[in-house]
């Protein structure tokens, strides 16, 4: 069928007009990449626009600042902030497969959106990072789950230098296993250079777990040396975390605990100094510490070395001299799975508890080599245990459905709050004796004061989209879904909608302006 002579004419001057009228500049999509908190503000990547939008709140009002982030033949991949929350990352990658000669770039913006970015030249699409606790590094590499497309070198890392300008290309060296992921198990102060000591002289090592396989590099190395620990693919040893013991009295060279995902043993490395004194090896023994392991710590008692596991499967906690390998087991008689330590009146006390349990236990290691004191106590979570959060050397947050609990430790005392939705840590901060809280979806934000246990809420506007705590300006943001930007900024010390302000558009500011 044809459309009538006048009809075809319309439709003529309507598609030739169409064709001639100049691109709407707004037509770009404003699907922005989840935003990032630093100490003072939000950051969202706009890959439309290749732009990073720096949001800082300050007072009653926001400032917006936006800076360039590649150029329209990349995209940004992903985007995360440092450690310190004083700087912000983001990868770009070619934008199409079929671009070529494009290098992928790192860039590290100043949280406040001031100021030229550091630029890395890193020569992959890396899907994962890892932040060293020091604040000094970043290892990019292939996460496990083989989410990059093409062909890639699944061992290959950069190895960032976030206090400069460098960055080093890396392929590991192993037995061919594939990385699944990065740990600084030296590094046990935020913000602080902690180098393990190996015969002497110090090392910042970094452990990169790969299948059946650990393998161990000294950043500060210029060489970056690389010893590599298989440790057995022949009974599915699966590195999982790591645990370093420093040397001491007791045990001189320092430790270094793997554990794998399953099986019944725990990896030990001792290491040592090699050669000159400057390098460092591992030796090599596997550990029996009962049925399974699903959480371990080291612990010394007064002449005995400790490394104590927690055995899912048989319910007790597994007592391993390192020395001697020999030991003994306390049961627990209610779930067990993760494990921590905090101080009590003489001594240490270990805390036990699993996920879905009804029971959080305590066990004194004042008098462990007794077989008299080892008489675990038991805290009952009436409703069980979703999560769990430790607020300090006395505290722990437990979520349970609807309800909070609040554990004081040396009181033994559980106290119960009510909520309408499920605790959710994402949506949490804790600031000194304040507990805030903001779960998505919801349309309350609360604060606990954790000494009288009194909360406070308000309620807000709309529903919550994600909860954000800024360390800097000392303010809740809670973020809207919205497209043009919409968020609340709460006082936490007066969360109350008198004290608080709503800004919508701020992610626009500045897009209107752009030819």
């Amino acid at each position: 069928m044809q459309p009538p002579p006048r009809l075809r004419s319309v439709l003529t001057l309507a598609l030739l007009a169409g064709a001639c009228a100049p691109p709407n500049p707004y037509d770009g999509s404003f699907q922005l990449l989840p935003p990032v908190t630093t100490r003072d503000g939000l950051v969202w990547v706009d890959p439309a626009r290749d732009e990073v939008v720096f949001v800082l709140p300050k007072g009653e009002s926001v400032t917006t600042r936006r800076a360039a982030v590649g150029d329209e033949h990349t995209v940004v991949a992903w985007s995360a902030a440092t450690r310190d929350q004083e700087s912000v990352l983001a990868l770009t990658v070619p934008a199409s497969a079929k671009e070529e000669d494009i290098d992928e770039q790192l860039y590290r913006f100043p949280a406040d959106g001031e100021g030229e970015p550091v630029v890395y030249e890193v020569r992959a699409p890396f899907t994962a990072s890892a932040l060293s606790p020091d604040h000094r590094r970043a290892v990019l590499y292939f996460g496990g789950d083989g989410s990059s497309e093409q062909l890639h070198n699944a061992n290959q890392i950069a190895i960032v230098d976030l206090q400069g300008e460098g960055v080093e290309n890396v392929t590991l060296n192993g037995f061919g296993g594939t990385l699944k992921a990065v740990q600084f198990p030296g590094q046990i102060r935020e913000g602080e250079e902690t180098p393990i000591v190996i015969g002497g002289v110090a090392h910042d090592i970094a452990a990169f777990l790969a299948d059946s396989e650990v393998v161990l590099m000294d950043m500060d190395d210029p060489a970056l040396d690389q010893v590599a620990v298989p440790l057995g693919s022949d009974i599915g040893f699966s590195p999982k975390t790591t645990l370093l013991r420093p040397g001491n009295d007791l045990f001189v060279d320092p430790a270094l605990f793997v554990l794998s995902a399953q099986g019944s043993e725990v990896g030990m490395l001792t290491l040592v100094a090699e050669g000159d004194g400057t390098g460092f090896t591992a030796q090599i023994s596997l550990i029996p510490v009962g049925q399974t392991s699903s959480d371990f710590l080291f612990y010394d008692s007064a002449s005995v070395p400790y490394l104590i596991t927690v055995d899912a499967a048989g319910s007790a906690l597994v007592f391993t001299d390192i020395r001697t390998q020999g030991g003994f087991t306390v049961p627990l008689g209610s779930a067990a799975q993760r494990l921590f330590l905090r101080d009590a009146d003489g001594g240490k006390q270990a805390v036990v508890w699993a996920p879905s349990g009804t029971q959080l236990s305590t066990l004194d290691l004042g008098g462990i080599e007794d077989s008299l004191g080892r008489k675990p106590k038991h805290l009952k979570i009436e409703t069980g245990i979703d999560e769990l959060v430790v607020l300090d050397n006395d505290r722990v947050l437990i979520g349970s459905g609807t309800k909070l609990y609040v554990v004081s430790f040396p009181e033994e005392q559980v106290t119960p709050l009510s909520s309408q939705v499920r605790y959710d840590p994402r949506g949490s901060a804790l600031v000194g004796d304040r507990l805030l809280l903001g779960t998505a979806g919801q349309q309350w934000v609360s604060t606990v004061d954790l000494q009288t246990l009194n909360p406070e809420s308000m309620l807000l506007d709309d529903p919550i989209g994600a909860f954000h705590y800024l360390p800097g300006p000392d303010r809740i943001v809670i973020t809207h879904d919205d497209p043009a930007g919409h968020l609340t900024i709460v006082d936490p010390a007066d969360p109350s909608r008198s004290t608080s302000h709503v800004h919508w558009g701020f992610l626009l500011q500045g897009v209107l302006d752009q030819e």
